[in-house]
């Protein structure tokens, strides 16, 4: 009996620690939402439920998603970048928190807005991508050919407070993958400030382009409106002098400086 008792626990313990496997902590997982659907559901309402059941959105709260396509893997077919801003919930947050004046100076820094992508042969999406920032700030969308000249990467523009950046995301195995941030402007309405332009070149040490960053200049406003800055994009003039020049390690999958 007690033969029969230790094999039935070591059994018992090696089936359970063989189903324990590392999940990456970097790179989300893509969830296909109409793997075998039954009925062909409309790309916008197929978006529209996935955003409300992955961000637990209630139907009485307010949100904003935007559409961007562009082809970002290759395959010819036109892939949909989605934003969703969640102001409503911050504001919200804010209330229930006995804490508006406080965060109302911080912009409401939270995790507020996101981006979410949809592979457009497999119409698979991947999880939504928190980007934390200011949601009085919508993100902004862009795309550059900046790994390969066969298909685009994604350049996200956001907001913190009275600065702005902008995050570089490429795409593998239908996931974006974040590879660079930069500062293109900071100080908006104060009396110092700071802005920058991005450029590209050749890539030294791989196909990918190096990512230039010049120091610029622009015309700082004042805002009697203490969240005009969020609604103002600065038009800034580059110079000739370098701030950074980055350059993509295919090894790590990222952007490196050597200043």
């Amino acid at each position: 009996m007690k033969l029969y008792l230790q094999l039935f626990l070591s059994t018992l313990l090696f089936g359970c620690t063989s189903e324990i496997k590392e999940t990456p902590d970097v790179i989300p997982d893509t969830i296909v939402v109409d793997d075998t659907p039954k009925q062909y559901v409309p790309t916008e309402e197929l978006i529209r439920n996935y955003v409300y059941k992955s961000l637990e959105i209630s139907d009485d709260e307010k949100i904003t998603i935007e559409t961007f396509e562009a082809d970002c893997n290759g395959d010819d077919s036109l892939d949909i970048v989605i934003t969703v801003n969640l102001l409503d919930r911050a504001l919200k947050e804010a209330i229930k928190s006995n804490s508006i004046a406080k965060r109302a100076e911080l912009g409401y820094m939270g995790r507020f807005n996101y981006m979410i992508y949809m592979d457009g042969a497999s119409r698979s999406l991947s999880k939504a991508i928190a980007i934390p920032s200011s949601p009085h700030g919508k993100l902004a969308v862009s795309f550059e050919n900046i790994r390969t000249e066969h298909y685009k990467d994604i350049l996200i523009d956001f907001r913190i407070r009275n600065s702005g950046f902008r995050e570089f995301y490429s795409v593998v195995n239908e996931i974006p993958r974040r590879v660079l941030q930069v500062k293109l402007f900071d100080g908006l309405g104060d009396s110092t400030y700071e802005g920058y332009t991005i450029g590209y070149k050749p890539g030294r040490y791989s196909l990918a382009k190096d990512v230039i960053v010049y120091k610029g200049t622009f015309d700082n406003p004042t805002f009697d409106d203490p969240l005009g800055s969020y609604q103002f994009t600065p038009e800034i003039t580059a110079t000739q002098e370098i701030d950074r020049q980055w350059f993509f390690n295919d090894g790590q999958f990222k952007y490196f400086t050597d200043k």
